[in-house]
């Protein structure tokens, strides 16, 4: 009996749009198929032929090996593991931790991962409500304590869909500072090697070829040190996200508060003209975040600063590697410095 005058449903199979894993059948035909029969000729594929996807992060369903915070951490992790498989930034690329609240379903994955690595300082307020089993979780600020930056006052944000809304606290960016990543690196080696024991001689071997990128960094950061206080700097940064980098260089910055998201305001544009005024004739710089809109320079260029765009790293930006944007900021910043005027002698 002719199955299309039964009115039995069918599907239409063309060619191929995208190619399949090795062993996956292929259907190359034009013709209609019954909607039964494709349903068959599925169930014969094999299981490595499709993958279970998350319903919301679009990743395989397997539970996660690694859940990381920031893309630097997510970075570090799959150069040490040397697979990108299995580890994964939780927090949807674009939106700022302090202000995301994972779903229900993107916390039972978080919770469920073999480890947890957090960057700390402020940066996962939301974990503390999702229950992490403090054995398969580092939090990689606890060894760095005493080197975090307290923010005295409250910092005002809008970078997220919830509006504006203040932080008190750490400085939360401690990945901007090739020294304190050196120093978390040793935490984060063994770290991955007790969810990974197999590949401890690997993640050694790894953890050691990213010493050796991110030491000369750090080596760069105290030798500018040594220059700065023979140097005219009158430096303003638009918020507190570069002063851990900005204290490698031994540069304290006169910090104003301004939302990342937000255009100058009356607020913001007394405190810029504040701070032109207390700088003038002595060529001021401000520090702005590179995520910043265009529109923020134009009322920085009009009270007479100069400005040097810096990345704060809170996004992904491929194919520029986590390294290679640290640098960009370490050699802007070694720039600014070398071409300053010598400081005036008392």
């Amino acid at each position: 009996m002719d199955r299309v005058a039964n009115h039995e449903p069918v599907a239409s199979i063309g060619s191929p749009s995208r190619s399949y894993q090795k062993n996956c059948i292929y259907v190359h035909s034009s013709r209609q198929i019954p909607l039964s029969s494709l349903v068959f000729l599925l169930s014969l594929l094999p299981a490595g032929c499709t993958k279970q996807q998350s319903p919301t992060s679009g990743i395989p369903s397997q539970v996660l090996l690694v859940a990381t915070t920031s893309p630097v951490l997510q970075d570090f992790s799959q150069q040490i593991l040397a697979a990108d498989n299995g580890v994964r930034l939780v927090v949807p690329n674009g939106r700022h931790s302090r202000d995301w609240r994972p779903t229900r379903t993107a916390a039972a994955e978080i919770r469920d991962a073999k480890l947890v690595i957090l960057t700390g300082a402020g940066w996962e307020p939301w974990s503390e409500r999702i229950s992490l089993a403090p054995s398969r979780t580092l939090d990689l600020s606890a060894s760095i304590i005493q080197s975090l930056i307290e923010i005295p006052d409250a910092i005002t944000h809008q970078h997220g869909p919830d509006g504006a809304h203040s932080h008190q606290g750490f400085v939360w960016t401690t990945w901007l500072s090739p020294q304190l990543l050196l120093r978390q690196l040793p935490e984060l080696q063994s770290a991955l090697i007790k969810v990974a024991p197999d590949s401890a001689d690997q993640i050694q071997r790894e953890s050691g070829r990213l010493r050796t990128t991110l030491q000369p960094l750090a080596d760069l950061c105290t030798q500018l040190k040594t220059i700065v206080p023979q140097k005219q700097l009158s430096i303003v940064a638009d918020g507190p996200e570069f002063l851990y980098l900005l204290r490698d260089l031994g540069i304290e910055p006169v910090r104003i508060r301004w939302p990342l998201s937000s255009p100058a305001d009356s607020a913001v544009l007394q405190q810029i003209q504040t701070e032109a005024q207390r700088f003038s004739g002595r060529s001021p710089l401000m520090i702005l975040n590179d995520r910043r809109s265009k529109d923020h320079e134009k009322p920085v260029l009009e009270s007479g600063f100069q400005i040097l765009r810096l990345d704060d790293l809170e996004q992904t930006a491929p194919p520029r590697s986590v390294i290679e944007r640290l640098t960009e900021n370490v050699k802007a910043l070694q720039a600014l410095i070398e071409s300053a005027p010598a400081a005036v002698q008392p």
